[in-house]
Order: structure tokens, then C-alpha cells, then sequence
């Protein structure tokens, strides 16, 4: 991003949210949960701020509104509670058609609009942009609960989750405990007991890192349901799989404090799987390269542990060597802007260059020293496309 442009698109934007009440902290983790944000269109940008705007009027009081920064519009306090998602939706084309799209069909199967408004800023996963599936979709729910296989909350509780992004096969499947990706069955089947077996896992979780002995307290009890509620991934999880994400993160060597601290920033990092060394050697390769700490990463850029680090350090080799000045522009300006470009799915046209020359280099470089240490994963893909 040029200077140029970072003064057309980003300097506007920043005054704009300003404009709402947000201080420097609550900005910079607008752009930083959604790094998109940072190059989206300031007109698509403008448009989508007044859209978010008249979502955030209907959502209900919150009682952490008063921990918001002073002078917050009440926009501004409901980016503040739920960056990840308003991110998201602030890089949407016409915003507003897609809202009230989301409204209605909510409407539809009795779910008010505060209800509505506060699933789409808690969930990123429960805004639905493919409108026709969803529409036959919320028949399948109607028939489900008319025969007595779903009840009312059961309908309720699915369709301001992301059931509406499935189609009627693929819930029915999930229902029927067949497996698949995505959705969980056992979540489809009873999503509130879920929830609440989550929240009571992570509270119980909270309490023993700050030293207090059990039964679980109540006050611990809702800090694990507040972070349930900011979490897609950690109310899916199941009790033990958040307990095996939180001994992984302290075999990473985080102390109690700073686990404490990345989990109550970004909760879910306990939903994402530990198991194996992928996640590990992308938070080694970071450090080495890009000089962050896992606490840091974990606590500022956990959006970018489900990547590959065998193409991200390749990507990164692939700048440092053939487009030296972009690399150098990048790493100046921090390790968001920099991971946002080496996972940008048009890595090649945001580097000028061609997929068949990354390809060449990717080549080349798994015979390297970095590429067999990093590259593993994409040498087996490489022999996969010979055989």
C-alpha cells in the first residue's frame, strides 16, 4: 500500500471512526482482527459505516457499555464489544441490503431484530450472504419445528448461529450425527446446553489460572459465558477439547497471566486445534522472522494460526528476494498489514507478479534450507500432483 493510497483510504477511514468515539487501541483492533479493512474501498467503507449504524440501534443495553471509551456513539460502542465482526461487515458491499436481508429472514421464523443484531455483531459466522439458500434453508427449520424434530428455541438458536448458511442436506446430515465438516451434530442437536457446558469449562479454566480452588464461582461462571457469547469457535468446542487448547498453549510456555490475557482478548484461539505441530512451527517461524513473540501473536494476530507456514514463509522468502522494496514497505508498517499480504489469496497481483512465478520459485525453494525446514507440508503436496 502506497503512501498515496494509505492517505486516500486509510487516513478517511480512521477519522471516521474517530468520529464515533473510538480512541487509537479500539481502532487499531478494528484493522487488526480484519486486516482487509485496511485496503477495502473508503466509498464501500462509508457506505457500510451508515449501514452498521442503524444495526447497532436495535441492539439491546449491554451492561458493559459503560467500560467503552467515553464520548463512544452507540456505533462506536458496539465496534468496540465486537470488533472481529464489525470489521468484516465494514468491508461489505452494500451492507445495507444484506442487513435487512438477515433481518427478514429472521423475522420470518419469529426472531426479533435486537436478537438478530446482536448474533450478526457476536458471530461473524451467522451473517448470511447467499440469500436464496437461506430462504430455503429457513423453510427446512419451519418444517423441522411444525414435525417435532426441532423445537422452537432449538430453531431459534441455530438460525442466530450459522445454520443459515448450510443448506437443508447438510443439517440434516450434522443432525444425524454423520460427521462432516463445519457444524458440529451434537451443537445442532441442543446449541443452549452446549453453550452453556462451554461457559462452565472456561470458567472453571479462568479460575484455577488466578489460583482459586473450586467449586466454580459465579463470577468466573459469567466471564466464561461473556467469552462464550464472543466466540463462535469456543461455544462449538466441547469441554475437554478446551482444555486440551488451553495445556497446549501453556506447553508453548505462556504464563498463567499472559494466558489469561490472550484468552480474555481473543477467546477464540481455545477453539482453534492444538494438536500436532502446525500451529507451533507457524508461531516459531514468526518469531524468527518477523520478531513477534507467541504471546504477541497469540494476543494481536490469532486470525492468522489456521495458515500454512510452509507458503507463508515461502511467500515471504519470494518477497525478500525478488520484491525487496515491497518486503521492506510491508515489515515498516507492522506484522498485520505484513501477514495480511503474505496469506492474501491474490498474493500474486498484490506483488505484481504471476501465480506461474511463485509457482517456479516455490520450486526452487523447497530444495532450500528454509524450504525443508518450513516447506514440508508443501513438498508432500508437490509429490501428491506427480503421482
Amino acid at each position: 500500500m502506497t503512501a498515496a493510497k494509505v492517505q486516500r483510504d486509510v487516513a478517511p477511514k480512521v477519522a471516521a471512526l474517530r468520529a464515533e468515539g473510538l480512541d487509537t487501541a479500539s481502532i487499531g483492533a478494528l484493522f487488526e482482527r480484519f486486516p482487509v479493512l485496511l485496503t477495502t474501498k473508503h466509498a464501500t467503507f462509508a457506505s457500510a459505516l451508515a449501514a452498521l449504524r442503524q444495526l447497532a440501534a436495535l441492539l439491546p443495553d449491554d451492561p458493559r457499555t459503560v467500560q467503552a471509551p467515553p464520548g463512544a456513539t452507540q456505533l462506536g460502542v458496539a465496534m468496540w464489544l465486537y470488533p472481529t465482526s464489525a470489521a468484516r461487515m465494514l468491508t461489505r458491499t452494500n451492507l445495507g441490503s444484506q442487513i435487512e436481508s438477515n433481518l427478514r429472514l429472521r423475522r420470518r421464523l419469529g426472531i426479533s431484530d435486537a436478537a438478530t443484531a446482536k448474533a450478526l455483531f457476536e458471530q461473524p459466522l451467522a451473517f448470511v450472504s447467499k440469500f436464496e439458500r437461506a430462504e430455503a434453508m429457513a423453510a427446512h427449520l419451519q418444517g423441522l419445528q411444525a414435525s417435532g424434530a426441532l423445537t422452537q428455541e432449538q430453531v431459534v438458536a441455530l438460525a442466530l448461529w450459522n445454520a443459515l448458511n448450510l443448506t437443508p442436506a447438510q443439517l440434516d446430515q450434522r443432525r444425524q450425527g454423520s460427521g462432516g465438516r463445519g457444524t458440529k451434530p451434537h451443537t445442532l442437536k441442543d446449541p443452549a446446553s452446549r453453550q452453556q457446558a462451554a461457559a462452565e469449562a472456561l470458567g472453571e479454566l479462568l479460575q484455577a489460572a488466578n489460583g482459586v480452588p473450586a467449586p466454580l464461582q459465579h463470577g468466573y461462571r459469567q466471564q466464561g459465558e461473556e467469552l462464550v457469547q464472543r466466540s463462535l469457535a469456543v461455544w462449538t468446542a466441547s469441554p475437554a477439547a478446551l482444555l486440551a487448547a488451553w495445556a497446549s498453549l501453556q506447553q508453548l510456555g505462556l504464563s498463567s497471566s499472559q494466558l489469561l490475557e490472550v484468552v480474555h482478548k481473543q477467546p477464540a484461539v481455545l477453539g482453534l486445534n492444538w494438536d500436532g505441530g502446525a500451529k507451533p512451527r507457524l508461531l516459531a517461524w514468526v518469531q524468527e522472522n518477523i520478531g513477534i513473540t507467541q504471546f504477541n501473536f497469540l494476543l494481536h494476530h490469532p486470525c492468522y494460526a489456521t495458515y500454512s507456514v510452509a507458503k507463508i514463509a515461502m511467500r515471504a522468502d519470494f518477497l525478500r528476494q525478488h520484491r525487496h522494496a515491497l518486503w521492506q514497505e510491508y515489515a515498516s508498517r507492522g506484522p498485520g498489514p505484513l501477514l495480511s499480504l503474505l496469506t492474501h489469496v491474490r498474493f500474486p497481483d498484490r506483488t505484481s507478479t504471476t501465480a506461474a512465478e511463485v509457482d517456479a520459485f516455490n520450486r526452487t525453494w523447497l530444495a532450500t534450507p528454509a524450504g525443508r525446514q518450513w516447506g514440508s507440508k508443501l513438498r508432500r503436496a508437490q509429490r501428491l500432483n506427480k503421482t
